[in-house]
Formats: structure tokens, sequence, C-alpha cells
């Protein structure tokens, strides 16, 4: 049937991993039950070193050999779960499985195909997590999971964000006994934790007791043996949404506790941390105390939800977007790290997705941050069935891919603008030698696939951009009839459908 099984072959090893960042000769030295030396010569490599804040602009990123380094990122947290049978029609047992690591290559692929470099893995998951019920007892055919998954990021020429953790509370007595919804629920964000006879109790004592606190890093370390200073890491994130532990006092001191414990582990790659959907005024303040300062870049989740406390996260993806940036001020980078639309109150993947055929709010969320000076493209959550791969949207990616390729962020002083009125909306990222920007009919929304209504197409729109020398458009659906000219330094669209991307050269 496809489905993975792991199993062990050969005792355990151990082994030592190092990541010279130096050319030429170099002596080893391995100091364990004895000592022992190899000379080695470090031949030059074709690798762009660790994924850095920008010197310049630190609202970007770059290589640490000053490559430019734009994220166009995707979650792909976890495999697919499927339920087994019991041997009867319908009937299911109680187990489940994965086809895991086959069904990553056949992602990261797809991804790679059409121009993604970032993707984002819960490795704190059942199906990567490494740790056992005993406090710092730890199942290593796990991390050799791990060890495949960067394996097939490196061939891929993908950058991983690994979430260590994302459990949510401690039970027992419950166990998850199918591939069920909320079965999956419950073994997403359960937790057992115990030292000894010892069980942990609650989220509020493993937060503030130092022998959890001790114990938890106790794992990273495990991690950080293995993958820490690996330049196929974009970034190590410490949870998934941590302010949904509650305990919001507590979650924050241990963040600016473990934030720089785990950057003195992983030194050379960026360490983040990650707070819930920024839909209502509760998240909100959670992300105006949150200690930024320990996190190399500021995370934002948000989606299109009608249930959610804020105006702006009920009507269209791209205005979902702008309110997000609207309400985060930062001197480093900014990043959409989960986005996409949910029924109301995060009860399921939206169920307008089915209707999406086109991607209209792949787009919106994916492309908008760009123009509001976000350090990478929106990363869309619902990256399976239930959105990206059910609706075949791989090849949305290639056009924001095309339009920020060969593009020095870092360099070009870029400043965000907004040309919208009541027909369209008009972002605009305006550099020294060139502008990106992304045209879209707001008529063209999921209201009308709700409604089963074609867009009004819009037969012109322009706007005064000094310098302005020539545009290209770069499109984002076939059948979309939207072009521009420039004519006496104004950028002028006619036939605008549903929108398109485009660059503007200065003279």
């Amino acid at each position: 049937e496809g489905i993975e099984r792991v199993l062990p072959d050969g005792d355990v090893e151990m082994h030592c991993r190092y990541t010279p960042d130096f050319t030429g000769e170099a002596t080893l030295e391995i100091h364990g039950k004895k000592m022992s030396k190899v000379e080695l010569t470090v031949l030059p490599s074709d690798e762009h070193g660790y994924i850095e804040v920008g010197k310049t602009d630190s609202k970007y990123f770059a290589f640490s050999d000053g490559t430019p380094f734009f994220s166009v990122g995707i979650n792909t947290a976890f495999p697919t779960v499927f339920s087994s049978t019991d041997g009867t029609e319908f009937g299911r047992s109680d187990t489940h499985g994965f086809m895991g690591l086959r069904q990553y290559e056949r992602w990261f692929a797809k991804l790679s195909a059409n121009g993604v470099n970032v993707a984002r893995v819960w490795v704190g998951h059942e199906y990567f997590c490494p740790d056992k019920e005993q406090i710092c007892e730890f199942d290593y055919l796990q991390f050799s999971k791990i060890d495949k998954l960067v394996e097939l990021a490196k061939k891929y020429s993908i950058k991983l964000k690994l979430t260590l953790d994302q459990f949510r509370y401690f039970n027992y007595e419950r166990v998850a006994e199918s591939a069920s919804y909320e079965d999956d629920l419950f073994r997403k964000f359960n937790k057992r934790l115990c030292d000894g006879e010892l069980r942990c109790g609650s989220v509020k004592e493993w937060l503030t007791d130092e022998r959890w606190k001790s114990a938890w890093l106790c794992k990273v370390k495990e991690f950080s043996k293995r993958y820490a200073n690996d330049t196929a890491i974009f970034a190590i994130e410490l949870w998934n949404e941590m302010n949904t532990l509650g305990f919001l006092e507590d979650v924050i001191e241990w963040n600016r506790e473990m934030l720089p414990k785990v950057k003195e582990l992983f030194p050379k790659n960026l360490v983040c941390n990650s707070i819930g959907s920024l839909g209502n005024e509760d998240n909100n303040k959670m992300y105006r105390s949150f200690c930024w300062e320990h996190s190399a870049f500021v995370q934002v989740h948000r989606y299109l939800d009608q249930g959610a406390g804020y105006a702006d996260c009920r009507g269209n993806m791209t205005d979902v977007v702008k309110g997000a940036f609207e309400k985060i001020t930062s001197d480093r980078p900014v990043f959409l790290a989960e986005t996409g639309a949910v029924n109301n109150n995060h009860t399921g993947p939206f169920k307008f997705y089915a209707c999406d055929d086109r991607g209209i709010l792949f787009a919106d969320a994916v492309y908008t941050p760009v123009f509001l000076k976000s350090a990478g493209t929106g990363n869309i959550w619902h990256w399976d069935e239930r959105y990206v791969e059910f609706k075949n949207l791989y090849s949305m990616f290639v056009p924001i891919s095309e339009l920020v390729k060969d593009v020095d962020f870092e360099h070009e002083g870029f400043v965000s603008m907004d040309f919208s009125d009541e027909n369209i909306s008009l972002l605009l990222l305006c550099g020294k030698t060139t502008a990106l920007g992304y045209i879209r009919n707001k008529d063209d929304s999921w209201q009308k696939l709700r409604d089963l209504e074609t867009p009004r197409s819009v037969d012109g729109f322009e706007f005064a951009l000094d310098g302005a020398k020539n545009v290209s458009c770069i499109p984002i659906w076939q059948e979309d009839r939207t072009s521009a000219t420039v004519c006496d330094e104004a950028v002028k669209f006619q036939n605008i459908d549903y929108g398109s991307l485009f660059k503007v050269n200065f003279g």
C-alpha cells in the first residue's frame, strides 16, 4: 500500500559531524576514550553559507557570503496519516500509518521544480518526534527519518525550518485510536512526559519547573548534535503557536530564557518562535508583548476567517495580509509564516477551497506579503489534500519566483507603496533600479466563487511612477488579458480580468 516501515539495521553507532567554514589544510582532533587526529584538506564549495539577517537592510535575509536570499516558502508540517483496515468492509483498526519520506520527496520535487526554496516541518509531530516518555531518552530511529529529510532538502535545494514542538496539553489516560480528525488533533497536541515515576502534571509546571526546562534543553542538544550549523537549515523554530499553551506571562518568560539558549546550540542558524493567528485583540496583545528581540525575525500567522474578531480578516485575502503588516512594526525581518483560509474560528479548511480552481486565495495569500516589504512570500498552510495538492497549485509558485529572481532585496532600498482604489488592488515595492508590483481586480474574489458569478473586468488603471522606463507583466493566469505599458512616466494597465505581477525598470 506504500505505507512506510522503519526498522533498525545494525547497532547504534556514534559519529562526529563537522561543518568547516574555511578552506585549506586542517587537523581534526577527536577526543573520546582515546584521542585521534585526522589530517584533511577543506576544498571550496558552491554553498553560499548560512542564511542571515541582512547587514545593509535588516528587513531582508541574505547568505553569509552576501548572496541575496529571498524566501519562497510553504508549510509541509507533517505527512498524511492513513488509517488501517480491521479486515471488514469500511472497518478501521486502531492503527495508522504514513507514506512518510516518499510523500516528502514527492512534495519537495514538485515544490523545487516550481521555485520553492523553504519548507517548514514539525519535527515534534509523532511521525518525526524522537521523544520517549522518560526525559532525555530518545528513539534514534526517529532521528534517522529527520536525517533523510535533510538529505531530501539538499537534493531538491530546499532550506528547512524545523519546528521543535507543538503540544498543548498533557493527557496520560487517553490513547488516539485511528486516523479520525479528532484523534489526529489529539496526537498532534498531546504530550506525556516523566522523570522516573514523576509525571509532568500541567503546562504551567512544564513552563516554570527547572526539571522540565532542563529536560527540554536536553532534547534540543540532541538536535543540535545532528543539525546545528548545517547550511540546509533555514531556521530552528521553538514552537508552533506557543500562545495556545495559555499562561502567557510564563510563555514569554520561558522564551526570554530559551531563545538565547537555543541560539547557543545553533550559533550559525536563525532561531525564532511563533504565535497564533493575528485575528483578534488578545492575540495582538501577545504579538506586541512578545520578546521578539530574542528572535531572529518576527513571524506572523494570519488567516481569512469570518469568525475572527478583526473585520479585516473577514473580507478579501489581500486585506487579510495587509492588515497583518499594518499591525506589526519591527526593524528586523517580518515573515508571514502561516496563512490561508479557514471556516469560522479555525474549524477546518475553508469550504470554498473546493471552488478555487485558479488558486486566487493562494495568489493573494502568497504574493501579497512581498510588496509589503516582507522577507519572503506568504507561507500557505493546507499544503496537502486540503488545498495546494488537492487543486494542484504548485505552478502558482512560478510567477512569484520569476519576479523575485536575481533581485538584490538587501541593497535596493525598497519602499512599499499602495495605489489601490475601489476596483483595483495595486501594491508596489519601489527600489533604486526597479519596482515590483502586484495588480488585482478586487471583483475576482472568493465571494464570486461562492455565488457562482463571473468577476467583472476592469477596462484600465494607471498610476504615476517617476523614472519608469518600461514595464513587463508576469502572467499568473493563462486566460487573463491584463497588460501594461509605460507612457510619460505613468504605468498604464488594460483589460484587467484577474490581475498580474509586474516589474518596472527605471531609466
